[in-house]
């Protein structure tokens, strides 16, 4: 995280920083020319997020030496900056473009505190490590480092590739100067690398670092980045805007994908304070992404059965079947300071990796995976019937057992985000609406898949425990009266009656009634709800609505996805084209082509954009992987398992798109080509797969 210079300067107390394993292991970064900051022109993000280019020029500087100036926009600075494999690379190359030459004095200043991100984010500490003393490993090669409370020596390595003198060196910070004579229309490189815990061998993708200009290192970048890992599907449109959206997600979740084995890469949540394993985020990320790169999904279901809770611990909230919330390395969850190490306080992620792989499987038919991960799923509806339905009412509720855990344990897992209509907090336990859609969804999957490996008669137990759940949830969740879902039922069963966006989901989990569905669809359609950007996350007639809040009126993109898919899922067309225009209306007014986390709930006007949340990740996994799922719900795309053919149901295109054209999706183990266009009487598709490759099924069904 650098400010539009690539840089962080000394003293911001800010997030800006270089990030490793949940610790800041750079908190300054910054060049001085001739005392002075150089003035940002441009920024461009390239190679799959992987690199950075900044063009930078200078302001009037003094001469070094003597009186007078240098004009201001003498000089061409540009920055290159790179990750690769753990290291941070930098070009800064500088041209004259004067007539004269110039004396040039360069400062260099990179340093460290190694503080864990929890500390960054305002916790305090009853003690922290000692930071060791600055080592110098060669003329060019210093060394920060810090000795933890957990025993672990955190270190920052710094490479200077260029004559220097220092300035200063503390065990926090090192300052080095460089003075030099630039010649008109002359071109000065300077190479510096950071590295994490190890020293650099100075190799970018195997070439000599010290050898490479900065043209040499960009194609080195374009090369590495050519082929995004696990993403190698096509979308294009004829509108230009779109494509760049579609790009721009590409590189954020392939930004956002660490490998945590040689087979598992998992979609970090976010950057900067969610850049860790999150079940839930990762879990829908992955169904996002279903089925443009079912890879991704693979991996999040084995990461998350691996790490599957065995044993009781009130401290991290951990109990046997249930799937992990957040993971962290930092040492504060070394010394478990914090509870996520990994910690278990999500109510949610249980059910939603047994509809991961259900839906996995319909993709592709990868039955093996799924009798391999069984037992997995077998401890998973064990903790929905006995430890996450704590009363035995078929409802799943949580409450906080940990004293450092979260109070709500939902999606919405603010303080605040579970509401009377008189805007007081429900008291736990808990039982919110779409955590029952989702236990129903997951049983109904869980029982077809059980029927497909011949379980036939946990099969049968699972469906009528659905159906059971279905005619209780009807029964304590719908408003009979106003006609919508019940955001939450409290301790003592009374009903949260808001209007939230919670129940869009129980559209996704098929968990209603149609007509139920006509009524929940109005409300999130309706000028209460929806912001003209998206859904709110609260309507604005609630008493504790604040388009600002992190929860209670802001709009989320991926809680808008699910919606769209449950708008699918209905047959609601004209609520579904609604969300998906909005949301790319948000696309078409970003500076950078992307969705954030989350942006406040404020209503349209005009064609004016929305008002950012200040502090919302960017990128953020499942902002990214919302595009992907709006587009196939607005296609229709559906398989069942066992299905051979593709389900286009009711296909549809975003308002400003006529023609797209999808590619290299992988369906059953083979490769699945389409194109869509625009017709006087509706939208047609044509299958453009080879030889051996699904069929397409069009169906058309009579909306509302």
């Amino acid at each position: 995280m650098t400010d539009i210079r690539g840089e962080i300067p000394r003293g911001r107390t800010s997030e800006l920083g270089v990030y490793f394993n949940d610790t800041r292991h750079l908190n300054t970064w910054e060049t001085l020319v001739n005392g002075h900051a150089p003035v940002p022109l441009a920024q461009e993000q390239r190679h799959q997020g992987t690199t950075w280019v900044l063009s930078m020029t200078n302001r009037d500087l003094p001469l070094i030496g003597g009186a007078g100036r240098i004009p201001r926009d003498t000089l061409l600075i540009r920055r290159i900056l790179t990750l690769h494999e753990d290291t941070l690379f930098e070009i800064l190359t500088i041209r004259n473009f004067s007539g004269i030459s110039q004396i040039l004095q360069l400062e260099h200043w990179a340093g460290s505190r190694f503080e864990d991100v929890f500390e960054i984010r305002g916790m305090t500490r009853p003690g922290r490590g000692a930071l060791l003393p600055a080592q110098e490993l060669s003329p060019l090669h210093w060394m920060l480092s810090y000795r933890g409370l957990d025993g672990a020596v955190r270190s920052t390595h710094l490479h200077r590739l260029y004559s220097a003198e220092k300035i200063r060196v503390s065990p926090y910070l090192t300052g080095w100067i460089t003075r030099v004579e630039i010649q008109p229309k002359e071109i000065l490189t300077f190479r510096t690398v950071a590295s994490f815990n190890q020293p650099s061998s100075l190799l970018f993708n195997g070439e000599n670092f010290e050898d490479l200009d900065a043209g040499g290192m960009m194609t080195l970048a374009a090369n590495r980045g050519a082929k995004p890992a696990l993403l190698d599907f096509r979308i294009e449109s004829d509108n230009a805007l779109f494509n760049r959206s579609v790009d721009a997600a590409i590189c954020d979740v392939s930004m956002l994908l660490s490998r945590e084995s040689d087979s598992v890469l998992y979609p970090y949540a976010g950057i900067p304070w969610f850049s860790a394993p999150f079940g839930r985020d990762g879990l829908i990320t992955a169904y996002q992404l279903l089925p443009w790169a079912p890879k991704v999904a693979r991996g999040v279901l084995e990461f998350v059965f691996s790490g599957q809770g065995t044993r009781f611990d009130t401290f991290t909230e951990e109990e046997p079947g249930k799937i992990f919330h957040e993971l962290r390395r930092g040492e504060m969850a070394a010394l478990r300071e914090i509870p996520f190490v990994p910690y278990y306080g999500s109510v949610d992620a249980t059910p939603l990796a047994l509809i991961l792989l259900h839906e996995y499987a319909c993709w592709t038919s990868d039955r093996e995976s799924v009798e391999k991960w069984w037992p997995a799923v077998e401890a998973a509806l064990e903790w929905m019937d006995r430890f996450g339905d704590i009363d035995g009412d078929l409802f799943l509720e949580y409450i906080r057992r940990s004293e450092r855990g979260l109070s709500n344990q939902g999606w919405k897992d603010s303080h605040d985000s579970v509401v009377h209509d008189d805007g007081s907090l429900a008291e736990a336990p808990i039982r919110l609406c779409e955590v029952q859609a989702y236990a129903y969804r997951a049983r109904l999957g869980a029982a077809e898949l059980a029927t497909w490996i011949g379980k036939k008669d946990l099969a049968e137990k699972l469906r009528m425990q659905a159906l059971r759940l279905r005619a209780e949830f009807q029964e304590a969740f719908w408003n009979p009266v106003g006609q919508f879902v019940y955001l939450a039922l409290d301790g003592a069963r009374r009903p949260c009656s808001v209007l939230s966006s919670n129940m869009g989901h129980c559209l996704w989990g098929g968990i209603l009634t149609d007509a139920q569905a006509r009524s929940v669809s109005r409300h999130l359609i309706s000028e209460s709800m929806f912001s003209g950007h998206g859904i709110r996350t609260l309507a604005d007639t609630e008493m504790a609505y604040n388009p600002m809040s992190y929860h209670n009126g802001s709009v989320w993109p991926h809680d808008n996805s699910l919606i769209a898919q449950g708008f699918h899922r209905y047959g609601r067309t004209t609520e579904l084209q609604a969300i998906a225009d909005a949301l790319f209306g948000v696309l078409e007014s970003s500076d950078d082509f992307r969705l954030p986390e989350l942006f406040c709930g404020f209503r349209k006007r005009g064609l004016e954009p929305p008002i950012p949340y200040e502090v919302a990740c960017k990128p953020q996994a499942w902002s990214a992987g919302a595009l992907f799922l709006v587009l196939r719900s607005i296609l229709g795309m559906e398989k069942k398992l066992n299905q051979r053919a593709v389900s286009l149901k009711n296909p549809l295109l975003l308002g400003k798109v006529n023609q797209l054209h999808v590619s290299g999706i992988e369906i059953d183990g083979k490769l699945a080509s389409m194109s869509f266009h625009r017709a006087p009487h509706g939208v047609t598709a044509t299958n453009l797969s080879p030889p051996g490759g699904p069929p397409l099924l069009v169906v058309r069904t009579k909306g509302d």
